[in-house]
């Protein structure tokens, strides 16, 4: 997708590496990560397709982080690398810069300090500005190109918001953060997302409600993928015309949300899950705003005329290309599916609930289809016919 900047991260822990990931993609709207995290894999992808910079561990499952280095350095000097190691004596640090380590970054950090030193770095090498008189692909190559690449939604958490957080993590709970952050999208399905990757392997089993994945993850983990969503510079709209149509979906997600989540109260389901399908429903079309923002930035310019059309063209397979790439369970795949469409042969209540509260949001509860499916759900008609307008 236009002009690359492409890094190549070394890290067998996969939280620690989605966090780098996260600190690094927040540094530019051009960067693209490779994670790799055994040595192994990581060479095949420098001989592959080389990179712009090396981030790698120290220790890994088949070898050290100075293998890939040497291996790097046998074609090219002047490739930047960084180690990031919980082994930072001084002998470790004079081998890596023996062998032109740029810089050594030791563990545990921060996310304000590791957002700050790579920053340092990449005003050093001087590789984050797109290349000029670079040529721009056609939108709908750009779009599609994306759709095969790592999705990423705009972010506007706050470090304001986090940083008061981070001493008070002993005394914070699972329960706590959930209900801080239910209505911040992007952090809820990273949380969802990291969760299920050790959730799957562990057990099999996927989730879908936020406060399991927080238990899951530990308070204080859950508290550095804030950070680094929060540090994450470039995720922010600044596109008026896309920023608009941003406010427009999440105002929409968080309706829907409340709604499902109270006739999911009502009925006796779950309404922790409904909630978050809610908040999910417009992650397509988020996603997609991100993407046209990365091609403005890259120099392309978007018929404004046009963003419409390609919203409602290109917003549902942008959708579906997430639950995938965030390894969704599947309940909770139907559940936010049947926002946009009325499940015909549904025999989870839970479903005509997520279809109820969507209607609902937009004065659509009316008539004899929507009294049908109130009936269905066992909700109490009077109740939600007669309530004020969404």
């Amino acid at each position: 997708m236009g002009v690359h900047l492409n890094i190549l991260l070394l890290e067998d822990d996969e939280l620690v590496a989605s966090l780098v990931e996260a600190v690094l993609t927040g540094l530019a709207s051009n960067i693209h990560v490779k994670h790799a995290a055994t040595l192994a894999a990581a060479s095949n992808i420098w001989r592959r397709q080389g990179a712009d910079l090396v981030l790698c561990d120290w220790n890994l499952p088949d070898g050290y982080g100075l293998d890939l280095v040497r291996i790097i350095r046998q074609t090219s000097e002047h490739t930047p690398v960084i180690i990031i190691s919980a082994s930072s004596d001084r002998e470790h640090v004079k081998q890596a810069l023996h062998l032109g380590i740029i810089d050594f970054i030791a563990k545990p950090f921060d996310m304000a300090t590791l957002h700050q030193r790579l920053q340092t770095v990449f005003e050093r090498i001087n590789t984050v500005k797109p290349a000029e008189g670079a040529i721009l692909p056609p939108l709908d190559h750009w779009l599609e190109q994306a759709l095969s690449e790592k999705l990423q939604l705009p972010g506007e958490l706050s470090a304001e918001q986090v940083t008061p957080l981070l001493g008070q993590a002993d005394s914070l709970t699972p329960s706590d953060l959930a209900t801080r952050w239910k209505n911040e999208t992007a952090l809820i399905t990273r949380l969802l997302q990291l969760a299920n990757n050790i959730s799957l392997k562990r057990s099999g089993n996927a989730i879908s409600r936020p406060v399991e994945a927080i238990s899951i993850l530990g308070v204080e983990m859950s508290l550095n993928c804030a950070m680094a969503m929060a540090l994450n510079i470039a995720r922010g709209l600044t596109h008026p015309r896309l920023k608009e149509q941003a406010v427009l979906y999440q105002a929409h997600a968080e309706q829907v949300a409340a709604i499902a989540r109270a006739m999911a109260i009502s009925i006796n389901l779950d309404s922790a899950s409904c909630h978050a399908a809610g908040l999910l429903c417009r992650c397509g079309e988020l996603a997609l705003l991100r993407t046209l923002q990365d091609y403005i930035d890259q120099g392309g310019h978007p018929d404004e005329n046009e963003i419409e059309n390609i919203l409602k063209q290109w917003g549902p397979r942008y959708g579906n290309r997430l639950k995938i790439q965030w390894q969704l369970p599947i309940p909770l795949r139907e559940l936010i599916g049947a926002v946009h469409v009325v499940p015909s042969h549904a025999t989870r209540k839970a479903l005509l609930v997520m279809h109820l509260a969507s209607l609902r949001v937009a004065s659509r509860l009316r008539g004899p289809e929507a009294e049908r499916l109130l009936r269905r759900a066992g909700l109490d008609q009077h109740k939600w016919l007669n309530a004020p307008d969404a």
